[in-house]
């Protein structure tokens, strides 16, 4: 045992002396490098030492004789089993690499497009929220399901609470043959509670989805296998759906379902506020109307401050007048302001109407530490440069009235300030029909022409300084601009007295009426324009015939400006119980992108769509980028109509 542990030291000291303590601290240091490198530097590290221990030691005891082929066997041996190692390490390291690589590839490249996702979302969300009319938060919402996922179409459907059925609103997308059979679908009756209440959201195309329902056999042909319901939620009660179509029968992926669920969120949080908004603007419509009546100053202004209060959902209000030749405030309707005038909220009322009147502007309010109101709005009545008083409203909750609302505000305030000068008016010369189309004309004249001579306006002035400038060729090219204002506003008015000539003429006699003015449509824009009535000649009431003469109007002013289409078509068929109008155009389409801050055409929508549901009826529009555009307008008819086969 003494001999055996002797040989043992003497070998041990001989490999450190002989190898040398950088062997061994390289060996020693490889094992703590991390990695596939440190692994293969401490297994090659290692083979050397063994190599090295071996040579140093063990041939030092063997005779000389022996020492060269048993190296030359060691260096055999131990080289091909270090290169076997290094290699098939090393080997194994690159190929975890690659795979590493490969990952963070597939990894980036899916960041990449979920960010380019995220950033279309972003722009929806933004346009949908600058929407002011729901007609373009529907077909943006309808647009974004199919352009941020691999969505074929989509379609929103609202709720028609009067007969429990569904309505489709807008399709994006979709074939004309697919659409046909779904339109068909719809006519025939969904039961709204079907699509209320349903909790799955999510179906196949062979299902018995009330959507398929009917759709099977078109829907295999369209290669559409699903689709994807987001509910349109307005106060915790759902009033529509987003549906968007899928290829595949198992849906889209879960990343995509994600966009399409906050692409929903979106339209909800838009449709909401613009709905609040909507009841302000019905309350605008509702003081328009209150407005028009012949009644008592006092009378007026306590109806017309109780639709405002209701309407803004205000819990005081005050509508002053101001006496210039007396320098005297009268008060002449007041809600929850205290029974004097010393009452706090009373004076806070005066005071933010003497502040509107001063500064002839919207004054907002708010202080949410005070007891009885925390926000409060005050808006002048201006009327031909003249003030006339101030509408207040005040709330209790904070932020109830902020900027956003000065503009709906001055809007109701100026029609305020309408009637009350009308009933002055009145009282001198009793002529309320010619200032109700005084009115009715100044709306129509600001909404076209006034904005063309404010552009022209602007235009001259930057000529003149063209001019000024001695900039010749620019300012030719500016006065061709206007020059193309000019003649558009001339079609505009020449339009617009058409529509006056056409709806005041016998509107009842429809099929006349369109054809005359698709007639001259047709010389004035060079397009191919012509009507086609089932039966040929048809005849309505007249309140009917004027609102679908104003719809055609309108649809055409569109195609006018916005389709470069080369034909149009309008069609008019009448059953015993309805009659459905449908204008189409073989024009670009709606665009796939807005540009920005721009709505495009939704007031002509929007007002359409009014026109058609103030009869009871329903406006449909269909379109996609390139395919032309589809307006389809059914109203019901509650009494017999003549015809003339």
């Amino acid at each position: 045992m003494t001999m055996l542990t002797a040989m043992v030291n003497r070998l041990t000291h001989l490999a450190r002396a002989k190898i040398g303590a950088p062997v061994f601290t390289l060996a020693l240091s490889s094992t703590r490098v991390r990695g596939w490198r440190g692994r293969a530097v401490a297994i090659i590290v290692a083979l050397v030492a063994l190599h090295q221990f071996f040579l140093y030691v063990v041939l030092a005891h063997l005779a000389p004789a022996w020492r060269v082929p048993v190296e030359a066997t060691v260096y055999s041996v131990t080289g091909i089993l270090a290169a076997w190692l290094g290699l098939t390490t090393l080997a194994d390291a690159l190929a975890r690499r690659e795979q590493a690589e490969t990952e963070l590839r597939a990894a980036f490249a899916e960041l990449e497009f979920n960010h380019r996702k995220l950033l279309a979302l972003h722009d929806f969300g933004q346009r949908v929220v600058e929407a002011h009319h729901e007609e373009t938060i529907l077909e943006l919402g309808a647009q974004g399901a199919v352009q941020l996922t691999d969505a074929r179409a989509a379609t929103m459907v609202t709720f028609d609470e009067t007969q429990d059925r569904l309505k489709l609103d807008v399709a994006w997308g979709l074939s004309e043959r697919y659409l046909q059979a779904l339109r068909a679908r719809i006519e025939a009756g969904i039961p709204a509670a079907r699509c209320r209440e349903c909790a799955k959201l999510k179906a196949k195309a062979a299902s018995d989805c009330p959507l398929f329902v009917g759709l099977h056999e078109v829907a295999r042909a369209e290669g559409i296998g699903s689709l994807v319901c987001l509910p349109i939620v307005h106060e915790q009660e759902r009033v529509g759906i987003l549906s968007a179509y899928f290829p595949s029968a198992d849906g889209p992926p879960e990343d995509h379902l994600r966009l399409l669920n906050i692409l929903g969120g979106v339209m909800a949080t838009a449709l909401d506020s613009l709905r609040r908004r909507a009841r302000q603007v019905d309350t605008l419509h509702a003081v328009d109307r209150a407005t028009q009546t012949l009644q008592p100053l006092d009378d007026l202004a306590t109806q017309v401050l109780d639709l405002a209060t209701i309407g803004w959902e205000a819990h005081a209000g005050a509508l002053f007048l101001y006496d210039p030749l007396h320098r005297l405030w009268q008060c002449r309707a007041r809600h929850n302001l205290g029974d004097d005038w010393s009452d706090p909220s009373f004076q806070l009322a005066l005071q933010l109407a003497q502040q509107a009147q001063a500064s002839g502007a919207p004054v907002v309010w708010a202080q949410p530490d005070d007891a009885v109101l925390a926000s409060a709005i005050a808006a002048p009545f201006v009327t031909e440069d003249q003030i006339l008083g101030a509408i207040f409203l005040g709330s209790r909750r904070p932020r109830a009235f902020t900027e956003h609302h000065t503009e709906l505000l001055t809007t109701m305030a100026h029609q305020i300030a309408l009637a009350i000068r009308n009933v002055q008016l009145y009282a001198q010369v009793r002529q309320m029909t010619l200032l109700e189309e005084r009115y009715r004309l100044a709306r129509e004249i600001h909404d076209g022409l006034a904005q063309t001579l404010g552009y022209l306006s602007l235009q001259a002035e930057r000529v003149e300084g063209l001019l000024a400038a001695g900039r010749y060729d620019a300012s030719a090219r500016e006065l061709a601009e206007m020059r193309q204002a000019l003649r558009a506003a001339y079609v505009d008015v020449r339009e617009a007295i058409d529509g006056l000539r056409m709806s005041s003429q016998d509107p009842g006699n429809l099929t006349a009426r369109l054809t005359a003015y698709l007639d001259e449509f047709a010389r004035q824009t060079g397009l191919a324009a012509r009507v086609m009535a089932e039966p040929p000649d048809i005849q309505v009431a007249p309140e009917i015939g004027l609102q679908l003469l104003r719809i055609a109007q309108e649809a055409l002013t569109n195609v006018r400006k916005h389709a470069q289409a080369q034909k149009v078509v309008v069609a008019l068929r009448m059953t015993t119980n309805e009659i459905e109008m449908t204008i189409t155009d073989d024009g670009r389409g709606f665009p796939e992108t807005l540009p920005a801050g721009r709505v495009y055409h939704s007031h002509g929508m929007a007002t359409m769509r009014e026109r058609a549901q103030g009869l009871g009826g329903t406006f449909t529009i269909a379109t996609s980028p390139g395919q032309g555009t589809r307006i389809t307008v059914v109203i019901p008819l509650k009494e017999k109509v003549k015809t003339v086969v």
